[in-house]
C-alpha cells in the first residue's frame, strides 16, 4: 500500500508506520530525490545526554553518554533509519545513542531497483555518506526477498529470474563495496506454519522457491561474495526463536536450512534474529536460539527488535491490535527489555549487533503499542534506562 505514496520521498519510519500497510516494512520514498539533511543544529556533543529528558526519568551517567556507550566492547547498538525528515532533536538521539544504522526499506529490490535498466541510489547513497561521517555502521537489507520485490524480476523462466537476482546483487552489493559493514542476503524465505518447500527447512511458497528453487538462497550469498569479499552476509527472518527450547517449528526449520546453506558452501557470517517481541515472549528460546546458532560457528545479530506493551505481536505484519498501554505493562516491558540485554551480554562473543526497529513509539512500523526505548517525544522511557543499567553492570533482575 506504501507504494502508493511513493511521491512522498521524505517519508522516514514514522510516516510510514502511520499508514495501514499488506506487507512488513513497506517502502515509502521516492528513490533519487535528495531530502532535506540529516545533520542536526545540535552537534554530536559527548557532553549531551539523549535529546528529551525529562525530570523523573534518570538521567544517563555521566561517563556514558548513550546507548553505543552503554555497551562498547560488546556489540553494536543500531536502529533503523532512513535519511532526511527528522528534526534536530532526532538527530542528535540518534548519534548519541546508535553506532550502526540499518536502512528500513530504500536499499530493498524495489528501494534501488524498481525498473530493470534503472538503479537509483542517490537517497541511499546520502545515509552512507552521513552515517560514515558520523562514525555510524551501515547494515545492507535486503537483496532478496519474497516482498517489496519488482514483478519483472520473476518474469522469463528459471535461468532469467536467477540472473535478475545475480545482476541485482552483484550492481548493489558492488556499488556499496567496502561502505557496508554487512548485508542481509535474503530475508524470511521460511514459511509461517507447517506445510511450506524442501521439508525439513520449511521453506515459503514464494516466487524465488517457485521459479528457481532452494539452490537460489546459496546462489545469491555466493554471489554476494563474489561482489564484496569482505562484508558480512546474513540470513535474516522473524520467529526463528520459536520452538528453539524443544528443537521444532520454525527454530528447527532455520536450523536445517543453515546447515545446508553451510554445506552447500553458501560464504555465510550469520543469521539475523529479527526479535519482533512481546512481554511475553518466551525468553528461554530467545537464549537457546543463540547458543544453536553459536554451535554452527555463525554470528548472531537481533536485527529488527522491538517489545510491544500492547496488542499482539507475530512477528509479521497484520492483526497486531492496539489499546491503552498501563503503569503495569511499562513496567513489565522495562522487565523484558533488561532479561533481553542480559541475554545479549552474556553472548557478546557472538552478538555483532543489536538494531531496534524505530528510534521512538511513534517512528515505528509498531506506532500504537508503544514497542521502543523512547517515548514520541524522545523521552527515554523505563526500558532505556533497563538497557542501560544492564549495559553497565547495574541491573538487577526481576525477582521470580
Amino acid at each position: 500500500m506504501l507504494k502508493n505514496l511513493a511521491a512522498a520521498s521524505l517519508l522516514t519510519c514514522a510516516a510510514m508506520a502511520a499508514v495501514c500497510c499488506t506487507q512488513m516494512n513497506d517502502n515509502g520514498g521516492t528513490a533519487g530525490t535528495k531530502p532535506s539533511t540529516m545533520t542536526p543544529a545540535v552537534k554530536n556533543d559527548p557532553s549531551k545526554t539523549p535529546a528529551g529528558s525529562t525530570s523523573g526519568t534518570p538521567n544517563v551517567a555521566a561517563a556514558v553518554k548513550g546507548l553505543k556507550d552503554a555497551y562498547a566492547g560488546k556489540f553494536l547498538i543500531g536502529t533503523c533509519a532512513e535519511y532526511g525528515g527528522y528534526s534536530d532533536a532526532e538527530a542528535a538521539n540518534i548519534k548519541a545513542n546508535y553506532n550502526q544504522i540499518t536502512p528500513e526499506n530504500s536499499m530493498k529490490p524495489d528501494g534501488l531497483h524498481s525498473q530493470e535498466a534503472t538503479y537509483t541510489f542517490t537517497r541511499q547513497d546520502n545515509l552512507v555518506q552521513w552515517c560514515t561521517e558520523n562514525g555510524i555502521k551501515v547494515h545492507g537489507h535486503t537483496l532478496a526477498w519474497h516482498s517489496q520485490t519488482p514483478g519483472w524480476f520473476f518474469q522469463g523462466g528459471k535461468e532469467a529470474v536467477a540472473e535478475h537476482l545475480h545482476q541485482h546483487i552483484n550492481t548493489v552489493v558492488g556499488h556499496y563495496k567496502g561502505k557496508l559493514f554487512s548485508w542481509d542476503v535474503f530475508n524470511e524465505a521460511i514459511n509461517d506454519q507447517a506445510g511450506g518447500l524442501n521439508g525439513a527447512e520449511n521453506l515459503r511458497r514464494s516466487q524465488w522457491m517457485s521459479t528457481v528453487g532452494p539452490e537460489i538462497l546459496t546462489q545469491a550469498f555466493k554471489w554476494a561474495r563474489a561482489a564484496d569479499p569482505d562484508v558480512k552476509l546474513y540470513y535474516n527472518d522473524y520467529n526463528i526463536e520459536q520452538g528453539a527450547s524443544t528443537n521444532s517449528g520454525k527454530h528447527a526449520a532455520s536450523l536445517a536450512l543453515l546447515k545446508r546453506l553451510k554445506a552447500d558452501g553458501a560464504p555465510i557470517t550469520g543469521v539475523g534474529i529479527q526479535g519482533h517481541w512481546h512481554l511475553d515472549t518466551k525468553l528461554a528460546d530467545v537464549e537457546q536460539a543463540i547458543k544453536n546458532y553459536e554451535e554452527l560457528g555463525l554470528k548472531i545479530s537481533i536485527s529488527e527488535l522491538d517489545v510491544t506493551s500492547t496488542g499482539g505481536n507475530s512477528g509479521a505484519l497484520g492483526g497486531q491490535g492496539g489499546g491503552t498501554i498501563t503503569d503495569a505493562a511499562v513496567k513489565k516491558q522495562a522487565e523484558v527489555f533488561g532479561e533481553l540485554f542480559a541475554i545479549f551480554a552474556r553472548h557478546s562473543n557472538s552478538i555483532e549487533r543489536v538494531t531496534l526497529w524505530g528510534i521512538s513509539d511513534t517512528r515505528s512500523w509498531r506506532r500504537g503499542q508503544g514497542a521502543l526505548l523512547f517515548d514520541g517525544q524522545m523521552n527515554p522511557k523505563p526500558s532505556y534506562q533497563a538497557v542501560m543499567d544492564v549495559g553497565m553492570g547495574k541491573w538487577t533482575p526481576p525477582a521470580k
